[in-house]
């Protein structure tokens, strides 16, 4: 990397520092750019030429907390557990993280969801990366024998993803809805689709008493 390059890098994490600092204490709509740039200490022109927008900057500046929190949950999910059991899990840890500061991740979800995958390409890489993730998970219930041999795991990993976006809009729409409640609603939905696609018997099972990996 050349001194420009590393110039530029290091302007980046100026303002990407400065962008969580001031999103954490007034949220999105409580700060503009040229805040985030007078904390940076650098020009609103650049702050707008390394983010076209104050949502591109709030999706790389909450991108982090995210990815951190997906790999943890994942290299802590529990082996000997049902499939809700693994699923509520993930479900739960995302949800805790979002109630630390759920106007901040409120905003984020609202400026993006509905935008085309190019537009917010860090949100879109991590939700594909959750569904894939629930996908693995679905195909080694498929082959222990507890899901149905004709069940598109892919497709079940959407759904399942579908509910939980579905209980995410629970938690920022009702504030008096605590993680415990929100989880609750999602475990009962999720447990429900679960019967469709399991085979009957097969769902309270505990993997090592049928003799699974």
């Amino acid at each position: 990397m050349n001194r420009r390059e590393a110039s530029k890098q290091e302007t980046r994490q100026l303002i990407l520092r400065a962008a969580r600092r001031l999103f954490a204490q007034k949220g999105l709509e409580g700060c503009t750019i040229r805040d985030i740039a007078r904390r940076a200490g650098v020009s609103p022109a650049s702050v707008v030429v390394h983010f076209k927008s104050k949502t591109a900057l709030l999706e790389e500046a909450l991108k982090l907390d995210i990815d951190q929190a997906m790999t943890k949950l994942m290299a802590s999910l529990p082996g000997d557990s049902t499939i809700l059991e693994r699923l509520m899990h993930l479900a739960k840890g995302f949800f805790r993280l979002y109630d630390q500061n759920r106007d901040l991740y409120r905003a984020l979800i609202r400026q993006t969801i509905f935008e085309p995958d190019r537009a917010t390409p860090d949100l879109s890489r991590q939700s594909e990366q959750y569904i894939q993730f629930l996908s693995i998970l679905l195909a080694e219930e498929k082959v222990r024998g507890n899901i149905r041999a004709e069940v598109n795991t892919e497709v079940a990993a959407g759904a399942i993803f579908s509910l939980y976006l579905g209980a995410l809009i629970m938690l920022f729409r009702k504030p008096e809805m605590t993680v415990e409640m929100v989880a609750a609603a999602l475990a009962a939905m999720t447990d429900s689709y679960l019967k469709g696609i399991t085979k009957v018997g097969r769902l309270v099972l505990h993997p090592k008493k049928r003799g699974g990996p």
